[in-house]
C-alpha cells in the first residue's frame, strides 16, 4: 500500500522496497513475505531474497513481531542486516511452530542454527522455565525438580530420575553449568560439556524440562521455579539437601531417593584411569 505496488513476485518485492526507500529516504527496507521469506532492498543497490526453512505451521500469530524483535536485537548489537535477516527468518520459523504468541529462547535458536541436536524444546533458559512453571502451576500440575552435575550419566542417575518423575506431573532437571562444576569438582570436570549433558537428559522420556544454572547452589533456580517437590539422590539425608529451606518456605517438600549401590561418576572415572 505504501509503495503502490502489488507484490506477486520477487521483482515486485524489490521494486516496492526500492520505491519506499527512495520516496522516504530510508537506507534499507526489509519486506516480509510470509512463507516466501524476507526481501532486502538498500539504497546502495542491494537486492536480496532470504528464503526461510520450511517448517510445520501451528499458529502464525506473532511471526511478524518476532521478525521485528530479532532485527531490533541484531541492529542494536551492531549486526549487519544481511546477517540479521536470516536470524529473523529462523526466529519467526520457530515461533510459528508454537501456539499463540510465544517466546523463542537462545537455546532454541542455537539448536535451529545447527549448534545443538534437536531435542523437542525440552531445554529452556531459566527465565523461560520460570514462566512455564507458573503456567503449569496454574493448571494444577505437580512440579518435581532435581538438580546436580549429571556428568557421565549412569544407572544411579536413571534410578533417581525415574523415581522423581513418579512423584509428580512434570520433572524438571536443573544442571550445573561447566563453570560451576569446575568450582565444585575441580578443574578436570566436567567430562561432558553442559549442552551435551543437557541434551542427554532431555532425550530421556521421564524428563520434561532441562535448565542450566550457573550459580554454585540451586537457590535462585528454586526461588524462580518453586517446585512442589525437590528430589535428590540417596547419598544425602533430607536435612543435608541444599535448598531445603527455600522449598519448605513456600510449602514444598524434599524427598531423597533410594541409593543405587556401588556406582558414582567419581567411581567410574577412577575405574577408567586405573585401567
Amino acid at each position: 500500500m505504501a509503495s503502490g505496488i502489488r507484490i506477486t513476485t520477487d521483482s515486485n518485492a524489490f521494486a516496492a522496497g526500492h520505491a519506499i526507500a527512495t520516496q522516504f529516504g530510508i537506507p534499507a527496507v526489509a519486506i516480509t513475505l510470509d512463507a516466501d521469506g524476507i526481501a532486502l532492498v538498500t539504497t546502495d543497490g542491494e537486492k536480496t531474497m532470504f528464503r526461510p526453512k520450511t517448517r510445520e505451521v501451528c499458529d502464525v500469530t506473532g511471526a511478524g513481531d518476532m521478525v521485528l524483535a530479532m532485527l531490533g536485537l541484531c541492529l542494536a548489537a551492531g549486526v549487519a542486516l544481511s546477517e540479521a535477516i536470516p536470524l529473523a527468518n529462523v526466529a519467526a520459523g520457530l515461533e510459528i511452530e508454537k501456539i499463540g504468541t510465544a517466546v523463542v529462547t537462545p537455546i532454541e535458536m542455537t539448536t535451529a542454527l545447527g549448534g545443538l541436536p534437536q531435542v523437542s524444546g525440552k531445554i529452556l533458559d531459566l527465565q523461560t522455565m520460570a514462566a512455564e512453571a507458573a503456567r503449569l502451576r496454574h493448571a494444577n500440575s505437580t512440579l518435581v525438580m532435581t538438580n546436580g552435575c549429571f556428568d557421565l550419566l549412569h544407572a544411579g542417575h536413571l534410578n533417581c530420575l525415574n523415581e522423581a518423575a513418579r512423584m509428580g506431573d512434570r520433572l524438571i532437571v536443573a544442571i550445573n553449568s561447566d563453570r560451576s562444576v569446575r568450582h565444585l569438582k575441580g578443574p578436570q570436570r566436567p567430562i561432558i560439556p553442559e549442552l551435551a549433558r543437557a541434551n542427554l537428559l532431555a532425550a530421556l522420556e521421564c524428563v520434561d524440562y532441562v535448565v542450566i544454572f550457573d550459580e554454585l547452589t540451586p537457590h535462585e533456580t528454586l526461588r524462580l521455579i518453586q517446585p512442589d517437590v525437590l528430589v535428590k539422590g540417596g547419598t544425602y539425608t533430607v536435612d543435608e539437601v541444599v535448598g531445603k529451606e527455600i522449598v519448605e518456605s513456600y510449602g514444598g517438600r524434599v524427598h531423597v531417593t533410594d541409593i543405587t549401590d556401588d556406582i558414582s561418576t567419581t567411581d567410574i572415572i577412577n575405574s577408567i584411569i586405573a585401567s
